[in-house]
């Protein structure tokens, strides 16, 4: 290694400051009631706040496989039947529910050290109603459009 080499910073100012994200709680919600669509969309605006969302987009393509492959089990392949047969009337919903809590696991195993992180600096998450309810919101018609462009 150079002499020079080692009196350069080895921080720079903007990547040692932490950044603070949207809550698991939000992250978790926007799974649980928007499902995997809605839990993505929390998950890519925690990635830009971090500035990752270059390595992150994957996501998103996984949130929509998720949701297009149940939702085409579900309309084209007898699911709802099946659903509602083993698991009552709310079976369908259900689906989505636990296709929404994958989502957010998977999201939780990319971004866990940044949650933990703020842990550690005692950091205050942003406020994530605005987010969260949008992301709920966004994704329960983003799943009923794809359902509806599935529907034979």
């Amino acid at each position: 290694m150079a002499e020079n080499e080692l009196l350069q910073p080895s921080l720079d100012s903007d990547k040692g400051a932490a950044t603070s994200i949207y809550s698991t709680t939000t992250g978790y919600m926007a799974a649980f009631f928007g499902g995997p669509l809605g839990g993505a969309v929390i998950a890519l605006l925690n990635s830009h706040r971090l500035r990752r969302l270059a390595v992150d987009w994957p996501l998103g393509v996984v949130a929509l496989a998720i949701t297009t492959g149940t939702l085409w089990w579900e309309v084209r392949s007898g699911g709802t039947r099946w659903l509602v047969e083993n698991l009552g009337p709310s079976g369908p919903r259900v689906a989505v529910r636990i296709m929404g809590l994958a989502m957010f696991g998977i999201v939780y195993l990319a971004h866990g050290k940044y949650y933990r992180n703020m842990s550690l600096f005692g950091l205050k998450p942003p406020s994530g109603w605005v987010p969260g309810i949008a992301a709920i919101v966004g994704g329960t018609l983003a799943m009923m459009g794809i359902a509806m462009l599935l529907a034979p």
